[in-house]
């Protein structure tokens, strides 16, 4: 049933296609999908996906419509917002979302919205897409912020919502960065996921007593919600953004005790580097995989750097000794001369503040780049990769080089392209990062890696996967500052 049989509307054209759709829906389900052959499988899952999108698109539409009537206040809501909550039955941040995203694509975004109404891109896709637009800086022209549209939307042919979250984030600083204003202005700042008061800033008086929409001790939203949402709107311009970072520790009734908190982007490479070496997996004496998750072996290594802390007794009584922390930054970068953001091995752009700042007191290590942005050979005549060369892979391959892996360098290991065993050198052009996981699918499964034309690698898969071998590459290896050259200029 899709429509009330006593509404006055029920016999309107729109009604009665839903109706159909419905039946035609009806009609599917339990249907033999088990007939379908592995490719017709993967394909049908797609065009059903790209349905959904479409079906999703055109509630966005209903959405805008009954927010742009007002018609919230008319049937007794204190807003869209709480009107959707109460007949959706959505949460406060998805019901949000929902009129963000739909009073955006129905407006100044309406080339996002013809691509989800095409069904090219998903919803969460436009979510992050909307989210970065916002909080790009208000001095941001309109043929700037057309361009970046523009640009956002390319990406989203490759990159699922998370990465494309980080783009924006990069696109983001950079364009602060080209701000020659004295220290920019903040970008508008992206609605509360726990709250419901974003109506406020589309004209509509907020909705008001939603409170968190987290757990029970009063945090909020999960991470994935943030970084679908693009993440929030960091400070482009003088603040800090160390000013934002929070932590909660909540003891729960079974005795254990929730953590759960913000960092920007310096503070997150911190810990993650901190965290990383500790939370590898280690295999028992007799070569069994660690049976341990990701995330039980992350909470692990967190308690065994307080234990090791505490052990050495190193905590200081007043200051102490800087933190080591690695940093990509592009030379003229460093001196001031450009509008590329430095970024953390984790990806994540630092504004201009925070590197003037780590610039004061760090060691710079030079890794000469070609002008295609290829590191250039540092390569040793030995089997082990070196500190050198594995800075110089890092920078050239920007993680694990499988096609569409996005497990970050920490992760990875070194695989020589040719075999030291045969001959291989141990050298750039000879090696390429991998994680565990693609580092036996290349030993084990056929697949070839190469370097192409401009020096970065390429993988050719074996004949069972693809007939014609085509050669492939990882879209999430490519650097932020090479997607977005050319944005910020003009």
């Amino acid at each position: 049933m899709v429509s009330n049989p006593e509404s006055p509307s029920r016999f309107h054209v729109l009604v009665d296609a839903l109706a159909v759709t419905s039946t035609q829906i009806d009609a599917m389900v339990d249907g033999p999908v088990w007939s379908l052959s592995d490719a017709g499988l993967l394909e049908f899952l797609q065009d059903c996906s790209a349905v959904l999108t479409r079906l999703a698109a055109f509630r966005l539409q209903i959405v805008a419509e009954v927010h742009g009537r007002g018609l919230a206040r008319r049937v007794g809501a204190s807003g869209t917002v709480a009107l959707l909550r109460e007949r959706l039955r959505v949460r406060a941040a998805d019901a949000n979302r929902l009129v963000d995203v739909a009073v955006a694509v129905d407006g100044p975004l309406a080339a996002t919205g013809k691509r989800l109404a095409a069904g090219e891109i998903s919803v969460e896709q436009a979510q992050v897409i909307v989210a970065g637009m916002r909080s790009l800086p208000a001095t941001a022209t309109v043929d700037v912020r057309r361009r970046a549209e523009a640009f956002l939307l390319r990406q989203a042919d490759e990159f699922d919502p998370t990465a494309l979250a980080r783009l924006a984030r990069h696109l983001r600083e950079t364009l602060a960065w080209a701000d020659a204003s004295p220290g920019g202005d903040p970008p508008d700042p992206a609605p509360d996921s726990g709250s419901e008061g974003g109506d406020s800033a589309r004209g509509e008086p907020g909705d008001g007593g939603a409170g968190s929409d987290g757990g029970g001790d009063g945090q909020p939203g999960g991470p994935d919600d943030a970084e679908a949402a693009g993440g929030g709107a960091e400070v482009a311009g003088g603040e800090d953004p160390a000013g934002r970072r929070k932590l909660w520790i909540s003891e729960l009734p079974d005795g254990m005790t929730r953590i759960s908190g913000e960092l920007d982007p310096e503070a997150a490479a911190l810990l993650r580097t901190a965290l990383d070496p500790l939370a590898a997996p280690r295999p028992a004496v007799d070569g069994a995989l660690d049976p341990r998750s990701p995330a039980r072996r992350r909470a692990d290594a967190l308690v065994d750097l307080l234990t090791r802390t505490l052990d050495a007794a190193v905590l200081p009584v007043g200051g102490g000794v800087r933190p080591h922390l690695a940093v990509t930054v592009p030379w003229l970068t460093l001196l001031g001369r450009s509008g590329v953001p430095a970024t953390t091995v984790w990806g994540q752009p630092l504004p201009r503040a925070v590197l003037r700042r780590l610039a004061c007191d760090a060691s710079v290590s030079r890794i000469i780049l070609d002008p295609a942005g290829v590191p250039l050979d540092v390569g040793r005549s030995q089997r082990t990769v070196t500190a050198d060369i594995r800075r110089a892979l890092v920078a050239r391959d920007n993680g694990c080089a499988f096609p569409h892996c996005d497990r970050p360098a920490g992760w990875t290991e070194a695989h020589h392209i040719r075999h030291w065993i045969d001959g291989g050198h141990t050298s750039l052009d000879n090696c390429v990062l991998l994680c565990g996981h693609h580092h036996r699918v290349i030993h084990h499964q056929g697949w070839t890696v190469r370097l192409g034309p401009d020096r970065r690698p390429e993988f050719l898969p074996p004949a069972w996967i693809d007939a014609s071998r085509s050669p492939r590459r990882n879209p999430y290896a490519r650097h932020p500052h090479d997607l977005l050259y050319g944005i910020a200029a003009g």
